[in-house]
This record gives C-alpha cells, structure tokens and sequence, in this order.
C-alpha cells in the first residue's frame, strides 16, 4: 500500500479485533516503514490502543494477520470461518436446486458449482491451520524485538518491584541470569534514559510521573527492540514532562536506530514527532498520508475535525477558531456504495466511495 522503495518492518493487513458486538479495530492496514515514526491518532475509544495491544499479542486478533519482518506474528480466523460458513450455505441452497432441475445442462453446472465450493471450503480451512500454526510457532525472539511503553505509567509499574527488578523482568524472562551482567544492563539504560543508577534500588512510588515513564522506556529499550509501539507515552505528563519524553524518545530512535509506532490523541505532538500519520475513527483507518501532507490537505471530514480542535497560543487566532463538528450521518451517504480505503495522491489514502473520491480529487486541484 505505501512506498515499496523503503523496507516494510510492520505490515498490518485487514485486522479485526471485536469484543462481542463491539467493533473495537475494524479492517484496519498499513505499514511501518524501518527508521519511521508512524503516527497513529484519533479520539478516545476509536481504537488505537486495541491495535497496538493486538500487535503485539496482549490480545488475539479476531481477524486479519500482523507481519514482522516478513514472518505472521499474529493471525485471527474470523473471516477464514465467516467465509466458511457463507459457502456452506451457498451449497445447501445449490442442493435444493440440484434436486428442482429439470435441464441437464443447468445440473452438470450445479454440480461443477457445488465442487468449486467445496474446493474453496477446503482452501480456507487450510488458511485457518496455517494462521493459528504461525502464531503459535512464530519466532518468540522476534515478537521481543517488538516492545510497548505503556500508557498510564504508574499502573503499568508494579509497586512491589524495584526499578532494578522492573527494568531487568524481560531479560531475566528470556533465560539471562549472570546477576553482574543484568546490574550492567540496568544501570546503562538508567543512564540512557535520563537518570542514575542509584534509582535502580528504589520502587516506583518514590518518582514523579516523568521519572516512572522514563522507566518505562527504559524497560522497552533494554529488550533492544527494533519496533517499539508508545502507546499515549505523555498523555499522563505535564505538559513540560511531556516535551522531555518526546526528546527522549527521539534522541533514542537517533542513537539506536528505532522505528516507532506512536499512539496519541494530540495531533500537535504527533506532527511534531511523527513521519507520516493515520487518523482512526470508531475502529477505522479514515485518512492516511505524511505528516506535511495531512495537515496541508486533510481530506475526510473527521481529519479537519481533528485539526479545527488544536489550540493555539494565540488569544486573537483563538477568538477566531471555528470548531468543525464531525457528523458521519450529514457527511457521508453510502446507501448506494460503501466507502473503501483509496489511494487519492501517492502516498495519500483516504476512506471514501466513488462519489467522495471524485469530491476530494476537486478539493486537491
């Protein structure tokens, strides 16, 4: 879907993660590029979290696959059954008619209908053992190369734990046991993160909100992780917590070379951090583009909402600011076709039918 000139490292391709009738992420793809920072933002509840939990396997997908440097790593069956079942039925129906036939023609291509079905029944079955064995056999040293900063840094701590023991917990996981090696790790990405490895013998109640992310972080990057997924890493922080963070973790993606999958709800952070950006709504990718590019040209109607509710420090500019309300009834008619993700410009794609692609590509010129 993006540029085939850079190297994919994470591949998303139409995943699903449902909780009952709750459509939490809904045929969600794109790719993270190696090197990039990958923006993902949209309002509270619309999904961004669930996907990166379900990248990274905190949750199985319902549907949908997640590549890691070419390998499944996660893999759901929904669609595979769903397709299943939709053939059986399609076969029942040509049964009926089978037995109804009077023309011979008609009934040689029932049966050659009824045979391609079954063939297809068959194909998707495979699917399904082929999913559930990569997920279940991929390389568990590859899924560590995949790390998560987690939202709410206090209760993503555990208060009965040491920094020492906090930040040590994935490689003592992983089988490492010299004590004296571990200590070294530790100390370094103490270092590493902005503090001293005195810290390592306290426990989380005794830092600031800002200290328990950067321990966070620090927890993250001592995996040696070459995607890591910040899930809302400064949400939590004041507002001058939450600059040191962002350049924490951009001086780390310079010295280490990391690729970042970056959740957030606060678009200014993310065009100030991010490469290129995708905007979720109610568990759909709506608009995705470069950073530059979606604030200059920002197509779906929900996008413009986003961007009409930054403020800025400009008491005569905020005077002025004209909210847009996002209203999907008003906006979108899709009784005669449903929207899709197209592409409208290289490296743009919008969610939209016929009719809107046609609306956007006059609103670019």
């Amino acid at each position: 879907m993006e540029n085939n000139n850079k190297e994919v490292l994470l591949k998303v391709d139409h995943l699903c993660q449902y909780f009952g009738f709750n459509k939490a992420v809904d045929d969600v793809s794109f790719e993270v590029h190696k090197g990039e920072v990958f923006g993902l933002v949209g309002e509270s509840g619309c999904g961004k979290t669930t996907t990166g939990r379900t990248i990274i396997r905190l949750y199985n997908p319902t549907s949908g696959s997640v590549y890691f440097k070419g390998q499944r790593v996660a893999a759901g069956t929904m669609s595979y059954k769903k397709a299943i079942g939709e053939a059986e039925a399609s076969i029942k129906a040509l049964k009926k008619e089978l037995k109804g036939a009077d023309d011979g023609q008609r009934k040689d291509e029932i049966l050659k209908e009824i045979e391609a079905k079954k063939e297809f029944i068959k194909e998707q079955k495979h699917e399904i053992k082929s999913a559930l064995h990569d997920q279940k056999h991929c390389d568990k040293d590859l899924i560590t190369k995949i790390q998560m900063i987690f939202q709410d840094p206090i209760a993503s701590l555990d208060p009965r734990m040491t920094v020492r023991d906090i930040i040590a917990e994935g490689l003592v996981i992983n089988g490492m046991k010299d004590k004296k090696e571990i200590d070294e790790k530790v100390y370094k990405m103490l270092e590493l993160v902005g503090l001293v490895k005195e810290h390592a013998s306290r426990y989380p109640h005794e830092f600031s909100g800002g200290q328990k992310q950067r321990i966070g972080v620090a927890r993250a990057v001592i995996m040696e992780p070459e995607l890591i997924i910040a899930d809302e890493p400064v949400s939590a922080l004041d507002v001058s917590i939450q600059a040191q963070v962002i350049n924490l973790l951009n001086d780390l993606r310079e010295e280490l070379g990391l690729t970042l999958l970056f959740i957030a709800h606060d678009l200014s952070v993310v065009k100030y951090f991010s490469d290129r950006i995708g905007v979720m709504y109610y568990g759909k990718l709506v608009e995705l583009a470069d950073a530059d590019e979606l604030f200059k040209n920002p197509l779906h109607p929900y996008t413009k909402s986003l961007l009409s509710a930054i403020p800025l420090p400009d008491p005569a500019y905020e005077k002025q600011r004209q909210r847009i309300v996002y209203n999907p009834l008003a906006s979108h008619d899709y009784s005669q076709e449903g929207p899709t993700l197209k592409e409208i410009k290289p490296g743009h794609f919008v969610y939209c039918n016929s009719a809107e692609f046609e609306q956007y590509s006059k609103e670019l010129k």
